[in-house]
């Protein structure tokens, strides 16, 4: 995506106006107009309904305005990662997270950075979307995923990083914060809450669906964008869900977790890359984990 023909679609959007537009961009209003149509047919979409004394955002115009200020923000961000990698070459790492694999994390990078202090860490907290995007598009060195089909993606690759179980997490509040082990049938009638498939790892409509064929039927769903969404509603005692049970090291002082009795279900992250890319500080990263695992035993 052209970010300056996104700047001059931004203009046209907030003043509804190419006469306003053109002024504050100082280029003419035919060249904006050209501009503009060039940038529909690049998207393939209308975004602009044009009379003569109005203009109109359409559904995806609207859409893309109302994501702009991230893309533009992303793209000066990552204009300065890659000068400063021009000057530093092989200095800096960027890492994009998501949550879930916080349960390992910390002291991964703690202990990396022990050991390589001059290589500067940028982490960057995406969605699993997010990520498999940027690493595709190399403006990630490495990120963290499940359910990514590195079979299927030849330009991926990856390491194992955390096997864990999903655990039932509830508010510190909550009757059954006691408990050590938790059945579906103990969860009856509570209010759920799952994070969306296309915001972070977990498969929300799959899990549902596991836990709807073993019996389990909530009082009502509730969808969350993030973890942190999901942690918050949890804390306060809105509903219940499920969350690996290794990221009770960041959360576990808002939320308890409980392990499950008569269901489990397991996700594996991966540590993924792409195979373009060559960053050395991206390799030693790869290889300080590959060395954690084999300490670890986790193949």
């Amino acid at each position: 995506m052209d970010l300056q023909k996104l700047k001059a679609f931004v203009c046209v959007a907030k003043w509804r106006s190419f006469t306003k537009a053109s002024a504050e961009l100082f280029i003419s209003q035919p060249a904006l107009s050209k501009k503009i149509s060039e940038f529909e047919k690049e998207l393939g979409t209308t975004l602009l309904i044009r009379d003569n004394r109005t203009v109109e955002l359409t559904e995806a115009g609207q859409l893309l305005y109302n994501e702009a200020p991230i893309l533009l923000k992303y793209g000066e961000d990552l204009e300065y990662k890659v000068r400063a990698l021009g000057e530093n070459p092989d200095t800096t790492l960027n890492i994009g997270c998501t949550g879930i694999e916080y349960g390992r994390l910390t002291d991964t990078l703690n202990a990396f950075r022990q050991i390589h202090p001059e290589i500067s860490l940028s982490l960057h907290r995406n969605t699993a979307a997010q990520n498999h995007a940027q690493i595709l598009g190399n403006m990630l060195d490495v990120a963290f995923q499940t359910r990514f089909e590195l079979d299927s993606e030849s330009e991926v690759d990856g390491i194992p990083f955390s096997r864990d179980q999903l655990a039932v997490v509830v508010s510190k509040h909550h009757p059954l914060a006691g408990e050590t082990e938790l059945s579906i049938e103990q969860l009856q009638g509570e209010n759920y809450i799952g994070i969306q498939p296309t915001s972070d790892h977990v498969p929300f409509a799959n899990l549902i669906n596991n836990l709807t064929e073993n019996g389990y039927h909530p009082n009502s769903i509730m969808i969350a964008g993030n973890v942190d969404e999901l942690v918050l509603a949890v804390s306060c005692g809105l509903a219940v869900g499920h969350l690996l049970y290794g990221t009770r090291k960041v959360y576990g002082g808002l939320i308890s977790y409980i392990h499950t009795k008569d269901y489990q279900v397991q996700l594996e992250i991966d540590l993924v890359w792409n195979r373009s890319n060559k960053n050395k500080a991206r390799q030693l990263l790869v290889d300080f984990v590959r060395e954690e695992n084999r300490r670890i035993g986790l193949e």
